[in-house]
């Protein structure tokens, strides 16, 4: 079939912990521990890609990753209000990723992707704060020939906590999603070009997952905008 490719990969990689894992001193809340191991993990996935005709192309992938030595944050009995990381065990987390690709015209295309997993710890239990379902779709247009645009959604599914207490067990953390703009102006200005980016258009409040002490979680950016001008010599 000259139209489908398949592929096979395997591959290793490790994390090592970051200076604030390890260190980080200043926050009541999070406890940063120098005993850190990193973090190392085995990869193993199958695809196949098929070009449909000359404007659609889409592809599926089955992937399964072992991790051992997982970092993250850890809130011991004795202490209930600061969290320290550790090295929580093994990890097991296989899913599907599909995507497709639409070409309509040069430089004007839709994309969407999508990514259903399974994150699972040693003992059976949902890994906190990893979401088992996410995906990306969106738009590229050229308006003019000087003028590119490309407007992409992420959305993320629902993320359990971490509820070892049953006496401080908190709901899971929401779905939700976000809207992102960029649009660049190049070639009419050479040897500038401008670009400029709207981040969470929609001012959609979301939270990074935080510990015990902190029960409203820890708060991200809303709408944010980047302007750039480079100059090519």
């Amino acid at each position: 079939m000259k139209n489908a490719s398949l592929k096979v990969l395997y591959g290793e990689a490790f994390r090592a912990p970051s200076f604030e894992e390890m260190y980080i001193q200043n926050q009541p809340a999070i406890k940063g521990n120098p005993d850190l191991d990193p973090e190392t993990i085995r990869s193993y996935e199958v695809g196949l890609s098929y070009q449909v005709n000359k404007y659609v192309a889409c592809a599926v992938n089955y992937f399964y990753n072992a991790v051992e030595d997982l970092i993250g944050l850890r809130t011991p009995e004795n202490n209930r209000h600061t969290s320290e990381f550790a090295n929580l065990g093994d990890a097991h987390i296989q899913g599907i990723e599909m995507e497709t690709k639409v070409n309509i015209t040069k430089g004007n295309y839709l994309f969407m992707n999508y990514t259903y997993q399974n994150p699972e710890d040693n003992r059976g239990n949902d890994l906190p704060f990893v979401a088992g379902h996410y995906g990306n779709f969106g738009v590229n247009t050229q308006p003019w020939k000087y003028i590119n645009t490309n407007l992409s959604a992420f959305f993320s599914g629902n993320r359990s906590r971490d509820n070892d207490n049953p006496e401080e067990r908190r709901d899971d953390l929401p779905s939700y999603a976000l809207l992102n703009l960029s649009i660049t102006a190049k070639d009419s200005l050479r040897p500038w070009r401008c670009r400029g980016r709207c981040l969470t258009c929609l001012t959609r409040t979301i939270a990074t997952p935080g510990p015990i002490a902190i029960p409203d979680d820890l708060p991200r950016p809303g709408r944010t905008f980047f302007v750039g001008l480079s100059y090519q010599f």
